[in-house]
Formats: structure tokens, sequence, C-alpha cells
């Protein structure tokens, strides 16, 4: 009872102290910040060729991953429903407005399997493409707009965009000692639970595809195993008396960076999948957790208490390597994410305005100086990298209403989907 206690209290510990405490137009610094003109990019009309409202979703849908993806001048009526492209003055009335393209949307239901059917009419070439788009469950309608999204985006060869039909995986607090794994689309509108019965925390994706991932159970021990959703095997990874996390993965998917606390409070460890060899990197009193692979994976950056209060540091990937403080601003930094060289970081401060303790984000590069701030308002925390840098997944708390926010880097806007019945622990996309 008293190391479970003790799992607890530190799991506690680390969610809230470190959690709460475009070619040619991405500049080759992140940290910069880059305004897009709206002139630059193309018009595009979105249309429904159905007229009932419960065939409006994956047309809605697609709207908003066009504004998401921000490569575009989105225009829509939801009032207009027909079929504009066999309309001749239509399609020159829309000509006369500049619009470089029509998007139609249809949809139709058969039994359980939902049709989406995408007509994008080109004003350059006078040509309509038309591509249909299948899933076996209607609740998964979500995930046909963001491939119909996607080919829009390829077709005008805009910087890719490949996380709109990824999945997000989240722990989603239930009840007391209980907490399920579900995944969900990048705007939370569709979600499936995949393991339930426990206190199932820190999911983590093993692979790129996605068929993959790692979590900790917690029980009297902390367990780490690997699960795959399309066989169910679940696999032991690995057990430890205190706290047990997979905090990072390596490229390649052959290591991983724990956070484990088998003895007294926790360290940084990395985790050798081949030959199960752990190797323990930080060895310190207080506490070290959250390590994140940095530069090429030859160093790492991590969260921890040993100026007194949360901060970021960076060490080499060699055993007992000196550490050295990387983020000089605030005195509460805490959840990371990393890509490449950058770091984007939650920091504790007060809001300009009210004065209230809050938490924002920051972008900062291991090779320069510079610091961007990629938020203003409310409590923004959990902060996490899309697998091509461009985008952060981050949680965003204000007046008792919770969202997940998306910042797209490349055109410094941001993008919030409310949050209905869902109270997020931890998450990776």
């Amino acid at each position: 009872m008293y190391q479970l206690r003790y799992i607890y209290r530190l799991l506690a510990y680390y969610a809230i102290v470190f959690v709460l405490c475009s070619t040619g137009l991405q500049a080759e610094d992140k940290t910069i910040v880059v305004t897009r003109q709206t002139d630059n990019i193309p018009n595009i009309q979105v249309v429904s060729s159905d007229g009932a409202d419960n065939t409006m979703a994956i047309y809605k849908m697609l709207v908003q991953d066009l504004k998401t993806l921000g490569h575009f001048n989105v225009y829509y009526d939801d009032t207009l429903r027909t079929d504009i492209l066999q309309n001749n003055l239509a399609l020159q009335d829309y000509k006369s407005k500049n619009m470089n393209f029509i998007a139609q949307v249809a949809q139709k239901k058969k039994g359980d399997t939902l049709t989406g059917t995408l007509s994008l009419y080109d004003y350059s070439n006078d040509k309509t493409i038309t591509m249909e788009y299948k899933e076996d469950e209607v609740v998964r309608y979500p995930f046909i707009a963001h491939a119909m999204a996607s080919y829009i985006n390829d077709y005008i060869k805009a910087p890719k965009a490949d996380w709109l039909n990824r999945y997000v995986i989240f722990s989603n607090y239930v009840d007391s000692g209980r907490s399920n794994i579900v995944i969900a689309d990048y705007t939370f509108t569709y979600q499936k639970t995949i393991i339930s019965n426990g206190l199932n925390m820190f999911p983590k994706w093993a692979d790129k595809d996605q068929q993959e991932f790692y979590y900790t159970l917690v029980t009297h021990n902390a367990t780490i195993y690997k699960y795959n959703m399309y066989n169910g095997k679940n696999e032991h990874v690995i057990t430890s008396q205190g706290m047990a996390v997979v905090s990072d993965i390596s490229a390649n998917g052959d290591k991983l960076l724990l956070s484990l606390a088998p003895v007294g409070l926790s360290d940084i460890f990395l985790y050798e999948i081949k030959n199960k060899k752990l190797t323990q990197l930080t060895k310190y009193s207080g506490i070290d957790v959250n390590g994140h692979f940095i530069n090429d994976e030859k160093s790492f950056v991590f969260v921890s208490d040993r100026l007194g209060y949360p901060n970021i540091f960076i060490q080499d990937l060699t055993p007992n390597a000196s550490v050295t403080q990387i983020v000089f601003k605030g005195r509460n930094n805490s959840t990371i994410s990393t890509f490449g060289q950058y770091i984007v970081y939650s920091s504790r401060e007060s809001d300009e305005e009210t004065g209230l303790n809050v938490f924002n984000l920051y972008l900062v590069s291991a090779q320069s100086d510079y610091v961007r701030r990629l938020s203003k308002i409310g409590t923004n925390r959990i902060p996490s990298f899309s697998h091509d840098g461009d985008s952060i997944m981050f949680l965003r708390q204000q007046k008792n209403e919770q969202a997940i926010g998306i910042i797209r880097l490349s055109i410094n806007k941001s993008f919030l989907f409310p949050l209905k019945n869902v109270k997020i622990q931890a998450f990776d996309w």
C-alpha cells in the first residue's frame, strides 16, 4: 500500500508540478515569426452538393481542415447546397470573384459504410478531378474530410500536412484510479477507447505508422507496456517500483528515453530495445523527468528541479555527462517537446491583465538565443510537435473550459477545438 501511495504522489508531482507549474514561406529558424501574405495563396470555394442537414458533416470538417492548413483563402456558404459544377453561370460567377478552385463535397451512407466524394474544379485548366473516399464506420467521417484536404493540399504542391490523417493518442482520466487510452483525430471529433480498466497513462506512439504505442499501467508498481492496436498484443517492457514513463522514442524506434524511479526520485534512462539494455543517464538526488532527444539524437533535454524549481537542461547522450541549463526565461518551465534543434516548453508566469498565474508556450533553439512566444492567454500546457515539426498541439484551459490547440508555425496562426467530457492526462500525435 505504501508503494502504491508513493507512485501516486510521484505521478501527481510529475503531472501537476511539471505540467501545471510551405516552401519559400517557412523561415529556416522556426523561432522567427513568419507572416504570410494572404494575397499570395489561392482562393477556394467549398460547397456541398447535398441538400439535407445530415449530409453536411464532411463538408464542414473540410472547411475547418483547409482553414487550419493555411494554404488557401477559404470561402464557404452553409446555405448553398447544389451541384455548382453543372451550372456554367455559377462557375463564371465564381471566376469573376477570383476563385482559383471549387471544392464540391457529397456524402452517401449505405449500411455502415460512409462514402465521401470530392470534385475539385481547377479554373486554370478548366478541369474537374473527382476522388472518392470510404470509411466502414460513420463516426470516422472526419478522416474522409482530412483525406480530401490532404489531396487538395498536395494538388497545389503546398508543404505536406500528413498530420491531418494521423491519430492522436491520449490518456483520458475517468475516475479515481481509472484512466483510459483513447485514439482520436486531430480535432478530437472522432474518439475510440483502446485500453480501459485501470490507471493507464502516458501513451506514446512506438512507430511512424501508428500501429503500436507504449503506455504505463500503474498498479502497486508502474509498468511500461507496448500495445499493438491491430493484433491486440500487449508486450511487457519494464517495471519500476516508482515512476515508469516513456518520454521519447528515437527516429528509427530502437531507443527509448525513460523517466524511471526504481529507488528514490526519478532520473532519465536510455533503453535499447533490441538487447534490452538499460543505461542511467542522469544521477541526481532530486527529480529529472521528461527526456527528449535533440541535435540528431546526440544529446537530450529534460526537466529538472536542480535549481529549486522546474527548468530545462541539456546533456550529451552518455552517462554522467555534464549538464547545461538551456532555458533562462521563467522560473517554472515544465513540459517539453523537441523536433530537430527546437524545443517547445510550457512556462508559468503572471497574466499581463489579471496578474493570475498562467502557463504560456515558448519556442527556443538549441543553436541560437532566440525565444519565440507562442501563446498569450489562458493556461497552455503539454505541447507536442507534429512529426513534420511545423505544427504544435497543446492543451488550453481558460475560464473553466478546455480545448485542444494547434499552432501552425509557418503561418503564425493557432486554432482551438473545444473538448467535451474529456480530461486529458497526456497525449501524443
